[in-house]
C-alpha cells in the first residue's frame, strides 16, 4: 500500500457497526492508483483485502 497513491476507504473487519446508503454503493475501488471492481481482492504485504459495499476489508490469513 502506497500512501501516495489513491486507495479507497478500508476497515479491519466485517465486525462493529457501519452505516450503508443503499442506492449510493460504490462500485470503483482504487488499490495504489489501480481501479478495481467490487468483489475483487488484493494482496499487501502478506495480508489479503476483499473489497466489499465502498470498502477495503482486511480478510483473516495470509495471502
Amino acid at each position: 500500500m502506497d500512501g501516495a497513491k489513491k486507495i479507497s476507504d478500508m476497515a479491519e473487519s466485517f465486525s462493529g457497526e457501519r452505516t450503508v446508503i443503499l442506492g449510493e454503493e460504490k462500485t470503483k475501488f482504487f488499490w495504489n492508483d489501480a481501479e478495481f471492481p467490487d468483489g475483487s481482492s488484493v494482496c499487501d504485504s502478506g495480508r489479503l483485502y476483499k473489497c466489499h459495499m465502498g470498502l477495503w476489508i482486511k480478510r483473516d490469513g495470509e495471502c
